[in-house]
């Protein structure tokens, strides 16, 4: 799967939590729990996303990219991880905070894989 297919194909990938539950001595309660917060989690993060958007704050919206791509990463999201990078990219480009707002339909793009990518995390393997 090519870095052009992360949102076409499957959204997650699981070899990232196999590898996980492998580098943590294979606990699955682990993976499981970081799972499950990482999915109670990911609603409340692209919200501050929209939030910071509509306030027109550059450093929260920063803080808040960072750590949808961190999350994403760790947890195999793949899709969000890129959605996440590119977002954070186009803030890092932004002259100033006055234009976040320009960057409402990228969020939106990350909201419509939201629910996709918590069913296929809670699926089972």
């Amino acid at each position: 799967m090519s870095e052009y297919d992360e949102c076409t194909d499957s959204l997650v990938d699981r070899t990232v939590l196999t590898g996980l539950q492998a580098e943590l001595g294979g606990d699955q309660a682990i993976i499981n729990t970081f799972v499950r917060n990482y999915v109670e989690l990911l609603p409340w993060r692209v919200d501050r996303l929209h939030h910071a958007l509509e306030n027109l704050d550059i450093e929260d919206a920063m803080d808040a990219v960072l750590s949808l791509k961190t999350s994403s990463h760790m947890v195999g999201a793949i899709c969000m991880n890129r959605l996440a990078r590119e977002l954070e990219i186009s803030i890092r480009l932004l002259p100033n905070g006055d234009h976040l707002d320009e960057l409402a339909a990228q969020v939106s793009e990350i909201d419509h894989f939201v629910p996709a990518t918590i069913r296929e995390l809670q699926a089972p393997c």
